[in-house]
Formats: C-alpha cells, structure tokens, sequence
C-alpha cells in the first residue's frame, strides 16, 4: 500500500510490510525542526480484502518516504489491543536506510488508550530529519525478519561458510570417507512449496560421524526439486527445529538462526559434541506466505497453522503437512502415510516402559522405577478408533496402521521437538510442555526447562507450563484446541515426551537469573549481576537459542563446561530429584483441593452448614445432590 497525506509518502509495498490507511489529524503551531504533524494509521488485518479476512491487526511494518522538511512526526496505530505489553514497555522499532541499517527502539516511550468504539491506540512520536531523495525510514511493531531476509541468510551460509571445515551438498559417499567424522554436515533443500509457491527450506546440520551410505527417502508429495538430493542417514537421534508458524512472531527467528549459527561452529567444543550424536532438522519459516504479506497470526486462507498438526492437508497447508510427515518419518524410521492418533493412556503406558528400558530412572528415581517395572507389561496395542478426523484428506494412500504404537522413545529417531514463538503479554522466555499421568514423564519433560535456566539468565523457568489444561485450552479469538498444535500434537503421534514450544517475549523478563560460574574459572567470587533485565534484542534472541542447545549437552552429561556442577545442585541426578518434588508436591495439592472441594458440594448436598454461613441462612440445592454417591 502506499499513500500521499499532507506532503508525506507512506509505503507498505515491500516483503512483510502492513499497512491498511493513514489519516493526517493536524499539525501543531511549532516552527522548523520542532514542528509536529500528526497522522492516524491502521493496521491491515490478516487477508485483508479476501474472504479470509479476520481480527488479527497487532503486526505493523511501514515506511516514510518524503518529508516535506526536518520536524517531529506523530503517530496514533490503531491495531488489536495489546495493553499489557505495552503497560510493560514496549515500544516500536525503526531505521532509516541507506544509512541507519540496524534496527533500533524509538527513543520516546509511547502510550496507549482504547478508545470509546473500543479501538485501541497506541501513539508515538519520533523526531525526523529531512529525508534524501530514495532515503526511507521505517517503523515496526518489532524487529522484523522477513521472507527476503531468510533467503540472504540461508544463502550466506553456504558461501561464507564454504570452508574445509563444512561440507555442503552434492558430495559422493566416496569423498565423505576421506573426510574428518568432526566435519560439519550442512544440507539445505526444499522441502515444498506453500499456496503462494514460496519455498519452505528444511535445513539438516550434523557431522560425519555414524554416516551411512544410503540417503532419506523422497516422501510423498515432498521434495519437488529432483535435482537436489537427500541428505545421508545417519545413526543418531534428530532434533527437529522449527519457528515463525505465526508470521508476526520474529523473536522465533532470531533464536533459530542463534542456533544454526552456533551448531556450524566448526571449532567449538559444545557445538563439535552436538553434531557428534545428533541430527539437527530445522525448518526456519513455515508460514512464508503470512510472513511476505505482513500477517500477525495466520495465513493467506485465515488459518492458524499451529492448530492444524493433528490432521493437515498437502493441499491447504504444505508446510504443516511436511513437518507432519518429516516427524513420523524421524520417529517410525520410515515412510507413514496416515495413522490414528492412540489414546492417552496407551502414550503413557508406551513411555512408561520405555523409561525403565532406556535406563533413565536409574539416574535418580531407581525405587519408583522398580515398583513401576514389577507393574509393566510388555504388549501395547494401537488404538481401533479412528476418526474422519483423524485421518488425512490429501491422498487415497491406504491407512497404514503399525502393529504397536511405533517405536518406543529409547528406539526412536526422534530425540527433541522444539517450535518457536513470540509471545505478547507474559515477560520473559520459556517453554510450554505436556503433561504426563505418571512423575517419571512429567520430571523428564520439565528437565530441558530446568537445565535451560541453568545457562540463560533470560529463562523464566517458574513462567513454564507443564498442565494439562493448557494441552487442550481453545483460542478466544477463533475457538481453536491446543491440540493441534505442534507440541500437543507430535506427543500425540509419537509418544515424545520432550516436545515443546518456546515462548519469546517481544519486549523483556521480569527477573534475571544469576547463572552459575563455569567450572573453568577458578574464581568462584559473584561477578557483578544486573539488576533490571534489559530490552530484548536479536542478540539476546540469538544468545538464547545458543544457550538451549547448551542445556541439550546437559541433559545426558555430555556438556564438557556444564554449570550444573558449580549450581546448588552440582549433579543432574539431584536436578531430577528436585523435579521430582517439585511434582509430586503439586499433585498433592491437585489432589488436596479436589478432596476438598468434593467434601464442600458433599455438605452442600447434605443441607450442611458451611462454617461462614448462620444455620437459618443454610439452603439445599437439589441440584447438586448428585455428587452424593460418588463422594459418600
């Protein structure tokens, strides 16, 4: 979009750029660079002028062209009501190119009010000086990362990074045996294409270690480009890696690309040891459609793709469909056309045994262990129930039904889940994960958290969500479940106790945490610790996803320079111990306040005085009489 108002130009007309309408309100009395104009923008809703319009407006990305002369400019954005995040200090960003190319914060705290038609308004004022002919300075809700810019970056890898040290596709079975096993493994194709026919990139990083000489297969309806081949299998677990299924939400790029560039660190220890026993996936940008055309939350067709994980279409969501399918591949080792989502209670029992088979439980909980071992049984079958919508609608391929639930987690080839977000109201950043009937899964689901707030000083591990409600809670906005989101629904489908989301807030935390020494330093004396938490930034962004990977060293005592040694807790088996406490104490409170609301309606129903009420004052509701059988 582009407007002319009052002697400005007004420009959306670029990759992610929102911009629905600008109004010029007035201008002050001032003279030269003191003069104010005010002007009224509105952000253009996801699919605007489409049938798929619908009420998402926060994302706004625009640019000023001309400027009559220097002088301060005022803006009123009229966009979804986000009061909270800006009652915490948030404020826009902007750059001016050529010659400001960094974005940086406006310098002015904004403010904010709903309006009376219930319009929100958030108002900023920035200071320009006159602007060169093809000098364009721009303003976003945050910093942004868009479609063009992915492209740049993935492009810079294989050119900057052409080094002995990595090894880039096309290259023969026969040259991989000459080189080092530490030598970097990097692989980029495309994995398809969305509505629009952008490309969905999937990237795979890892060594050369336990290479072998086959490669993946070409699943169905992926990999349109023939001329590029699969990576090689390798024998190690896959970590699969993905971000900006919302397109508004750029934190979850800047901690991805954090994370490729630490994992193709040739020379780093850490990094060395990931690529050494893991497989890293990574799928940077599955909504390139929304991210190109400056949507907040959905895509071109008005859909939220992370709710759509439990059953997508190749036709109407590619990218969703791929990572689907990529996942079950990773997990059952190979291809899986359709298969029924088993109940919960056989995912549990899958997990349980798996536990006491891969030997986790002897890292701390041996006694729970055993008394669940003597308990096991050795059979699952898969669910009979199946659904229309529980099964694919993108091909007549017959269901494939396994003889058991898959591949139990010690088999798997799949290691690790984690999609990545940015998130408005809560601060900081964290994980949401699943909940688990059983302590064991539950202490293994929130270990990552834990260890992640071991190495970052920007983790909120106490803002984490492990419960079951948020599993299945439903979107205000459009009614949506949870379970369909990635993290829900890859637990659902493979068992995988250790699938997340992250959480990134756009503006700041609340705390920051005072991080152990490395046992490296021999000075164990506090260093000087922050007071405030800072601005988020991408370096902060960047830094974070760094310090996650770190925390995957520590989960099997595979990181050389681990802080937990120096930490309160000095070994990882305490670390599950404290978990453990911490889980149980919250069952028993679980448990406490329903036993205690049951003996509440029991009384009720009994025509029982409560203590605050006077006897003559005491009514019985027959309609909760009921309860009486149950918790007699």
């Amino acid at each position: 979009m582009e407007f002319e108002c009052n002697g400005f130009k007004f420009t959306s007309d670029f990759d992610s750029g929102n911009l629905g309408k600008v109004e010029f309100v007035g201008q002050d009395d001032g003279e030269g660079e003191n003069k104010m104009y005010e002007f009224n923008i509105w952000t253009r809703s996801d699919c605007a002028g489409t049938e798929f319009a619908n009420g998402n407006r926060t994302w706004f990305y625009f640019g000023v062209t001309e400027t009559p002369q220097a002088c301060i400019i005022k803006f009123n954005i009229i966009m979804n009501k986000q009061s909270k995040m800006y009652g915490q200090g948030m404020a826009p960003v902007y750059r001016v190119l050529p010659g400001q190319p960094v974005w940086e914060r406006i310098k002015e705290k904004p403010t904010f009010l709903l309006a009376d038609e219930g319009n929100f308004h958030l108002t900023f004022i920035h200071r320009l000086m006159e602007l060169r002919p093809k000098t364009t300075i721009y303003f976003a809700f945050t910093y942004p990362f868009t479609y063009n810019d992915l492209g740049n970056y993935l492009e810079s890898l294989e050119f900057i990074k052409h080094t002995s040290e990595i090894c880039l596709e096309p290259v023969t079975f026969e040259r991989l045996k000459t080189l080092s096993p530490d030598t970097v493994y990097l692989h980029r194709e495309l994995l398809c294409r969305s509505l629009e026919g952008r490309n969905v990139n999937l990237i795979t990083i890892t060594s050369l270690h336990n290479v072998t000489s086959s490669r993946e297969v070409r699943l169905t309806n992926l990999f349109p480009d023939e001329t590029v081949p699969r990576p090689y299998k390798f024998n190690k677990k896959v970590i699969f890696l993905s971000a900006r299924v919302h397109p508004g939400e750029t934190p979850s790029s800047y901690v991805l690309n954090g994370m490729i560039n630490y994992l193709i660190s040739a020379n780093d220890v850490p990094a060395l040891i990931l690529r050494k026993h893991y497989v890293f996936k990574i799928i940077p940008m599955l909504n390139p459609d929304g991210v190109y055309h400056g949507n907040y939350r959905t895509d071109t067709r008005g859909v939220n793709l992370n709710r759509v994980y439990n059953n997508p279409s190749f036709k109407y969501h590619p990218s969703i469909y791929g990572a689907r399918a990529l996942l079950l591949y990773y997990h059952f080792g190979r291809e899986i056309f359709n298969v029924s989502t088993p109940d919960s209670d056989e995912i549990e029992e899958n997990n349980r045994i798996s536990k006491i088979e891969d030997g986790v439980s002897d890292l701390s909980l041996d006694k729970l262990a055993a008394k669940i071992e003597s308990n096991s049984t050795t059979e699952i079958s898969l669910s009979k129930k199946c659904s229309a919508e529980q099964v694919f609608d993108h091909t007549d391929e017959p269901l494939f039904v396994p003889g058991r639930f898959g591949p139990e987690p010690a088999e798997s080839g799949l290691y690790l889940y984690v999609d990545m977000h940015g998130h408005a109201s809560k601060k900081g950043i964290f994980m949401y994960g699943n909940h688990f009937k059983d302590i064991l899964s539950n202490v293994e689901c929130r270990l990552l958290p834990k260890l992640i707030s071991l190495n970052s000083p920007h983790f909120h591990y106490e803002s984490c969500n492990f419960s079951e409600k948020n599993m299945y809670t439903r979107d205000k906005r459009d009614g949506c479940s949870r379970e369909g989101s990635g993290r829900v629904a890859v637990y659902k489908a493979t068992g995988l106790i250790r699938s997340y989301t992250l959480e990134c807030n756009y503006n700041t935390g609340k705390k920051l945490n005072h991080l152990p020494p490395l046992p490296s330093i021999i000075d164990k004396k506090s260093t000087p610790h922050p007071v405030h938490p800072p601005k988020y930034t991408p370096a902060i962004y960047e830094e974070m996803g760094r310090q996650i990977l770190i925390a995957v060293l520590d989960l099997n005592n595979l990181n050389p320079w681990s802080r937990i040694t120096q930490s309160q807790y000095r070994t990882l088996t305490s670390v599950r111990e404290t978990l453990r406490l911490r889980v149980l104490s919250e069952q028993n409170l679980a448990l406490h306040r329903e036993r205690t609301r049951a003996l509440k309606v029991r009384g009720y129903c009994l025509g029982l005085p409560r203590r605050d009420t006077p006897l003559e004052k005491t009514k019985r509701d027959d309609s909760y009489c009921d309860y009486r059988i149950k918790y007699r």
